[in-house]
Parts: C-alpha cells; structure tokens; sequence
C-alpha cells in the first residue's frame, strides 16, 4: 500500500490478505469502520490502488447525506463505473434490462421487489468477476438508503465463492446508536464481514502527521500535547498542524473541526443532568468540561480487526 499511510500496518495488512484472497480464489464483505476523519477513505483508497496493480476492476460509489439522493445511488455509481470501465463485451454480457432502469437509460423505473434488482446487479458482478478479479467499494455507507444497504447483504450472501470483494465504510459510532435509521439494517451486516475498526493514531503517528503536515518536526512535548488534544484523530491533528505552522496555538480550533465535534455532540443524549443543552468545550480533545465541570472521557480502544464467524 502507499507510503502515505501513518500508523496502520495492521488494518492495512488484512486488508491486502482480502485482496489477495480475492484475487485467487474468493472474495467476501469487508468493512471498515471508525468515527469522522479517522481515516477509513485513505485507508480503502490505497487499497484500490493495490487492486488496480493487482490487475483487479475496481468499481466505487459513495453514499450522499442529503436525502435528495436517489434510491439505490452507491450502485448507480457502481454500474456506472462498470459500464464504464468493462470490456465492451465485458459488459454485453453483464447488461440487463433491470440495469438499464437503474442508470435511468429506459424510461421504466428501477425494480423494487427485493429481488429483481439485487440479482442484476449482483449477476453483473459475478459475470466480469469470471474474467478478472472485481473489487467493490461503498464509501460512507451511514448515509445509504436502505434499499442499497439491503442490495449490499444481498450481493454478500451470493457471491462468497466468487473473485469479487466487497468493501464498505461507515461510522460505527453513528449506526451503532438503536436510534439510528439504519441500526437493524446493518446488524446482518456486521455478522457476514471482516471488519475492521479504526481508531487514533498514537503518539509517535502523531508527531508524524504533523511532520508531514507541517513541514517541521514537532518535537516530542508538543506531539504528546496534540495527542492528547485530538485523540490521535488524522484529521484534526492535520488541522492541528496547520495552525501549529501558520503561528497559531495548538489549542484554537481549527476549520472544519468545529463541525466534527458538533456531530460527535449530537451523539449524546438531548439533555444531561449535568450539562447545557450546549456544552462549552475546552478544547478540541476527547475531555469535554461542561457545568458544573465533569470530565467525559470514551475508554480507549486499539485498532481491532474482527472476523464474522
């Protein structure tokens, strides 16, 4: 995989091993998971990389948060990519009527019986996974529609011995909530795939990043301060560092954080006992003080790689 990956030999390894069984013999469902801006789209695209060096067709489709989206969107954009990509005589064979509906070239609509559509899309796959290894990937899959998450099992359930990979990320912290639209949908999802969680990078990935970033080491002390700031998340320490080298302290907060966190905020309960309905933050860090002071810390957790039975 690419150089440009700190602190994730691990995830990155077992993600190769599912290429490589892939590209043998069969595929399965992966899916990689973790909270906002810990890196699951840098760690996926690398991947894809390797796929594509691997002689693989990588084919991608990322989920869309507004609801103006369209059913079954990620798959447009993966029979797209196929259509696109194929053979011409690749995709004579994969084409059907059901997947002409889905990328709106007749003027009927899409199928909606559960069946017809999953098993064209998925008889499309396994048809060019015959003359090459086909690699899958659903990008942000907490935003889907349900009917794509439901294609997804769908797709995963038929094709185990097929030379075709199917690579999902979502943010578990958001799904895993009952609360969550998609919560039901995703369990039977869990139980089929490897998957593989992300969490912080450590101290050392830190000072990294940040060298990397800024352009200048950090230094051990600062390093361990941004760490403990940022949890070791990628995005906010690239954030981080570049405040750090525009002259700014380390503790303002940085664009496009503020938004993060107040994504992770709505997470929590409506109203606590023991907070505002809109707590005050301190700083950009897994501590957050609010009245009267209380400090809510998640427990930490290692980047862990599990296999469905």
């Amino acid at each position: 995989m690419t150089a440009a990956l700190i602190g994730r030999e691990h995830p990155a390894s077992t993600l190769r091993a599912q290429l490589s069984r892939a590209t043998a013999s069969h595929g399965g469902l992966t899916l990689v998971t973790g909270e906002a801006g810990i890196g699951k789209t840098t760690l996926v695209s690398a991947l894809a990389d390797d796929a594509r060096e691997a002689g693989a067709l990588v084919l991608g489709g990322t989920c869309w948060e507004s609801g103006a989206a369209p059913g079954y969107w990620p798959w447009v954009q993966v029979m797209r990519s196929l259509r696109r990509e194929a053979a011409p005589h690749e995709w004579a064979a994969a084409s059907s009527p059901a997947l002409s509906a889905l990328l709106g070239e007749s003027p009927e609509a899409p199928a909606d019986d559960g069946f017809q559509l999953p098993d064209s899309v998925t008889r499309a796959l396994v048809t060019v996974a015959q003359e090459r290894p086909v690699v899958v990937i659903l990008d942000d899959l907490h935003w889907a529609d349900p009917a794509s998450l439901r294609l997804l099992e769908f797709a995963a359930r038929h094709t185990w011995f097929e030379r075709l990979l199917l690579l999902g990320t979502y943010r578990d912290v958001e799904v895993d909530a009952p609360s969550h639209p998609l919560h039901e949908l995703m369990l039977p999802l869990v139980a089929k795939a490897t998957t593989i969680t992300l969490t912080g990078l450590d101290e050392s990935g830190v000072a990294e990043l940040m060298g990397r970033t800024a352009g200048a080491d950090p230094g051990a002390e600062l390093a361990t301060d941004v760490h403990r700031r940022t949890g070791g998340n990628p995005f906010f320490v690239e954030q981080t560092a570049r405040l750090w080298h525009s002259g700014s302290a380390v503790s303002a907060v940085a664009p496009g954080v503020a938004d993060a966190l107040q994504r992770r905020l709505s997470l929590l309960p409506a109203r606590s006992p023991n907070c505002s309905p809109t707590p005050r933050c301190s700083v950009v860090s897994s501590r957050f003080n609010c009245s009267p002071p209380r400090s809510v810390r998640p427990p930490h957790r290692s980047t862990t790689c599990s296999r469905a039975p």
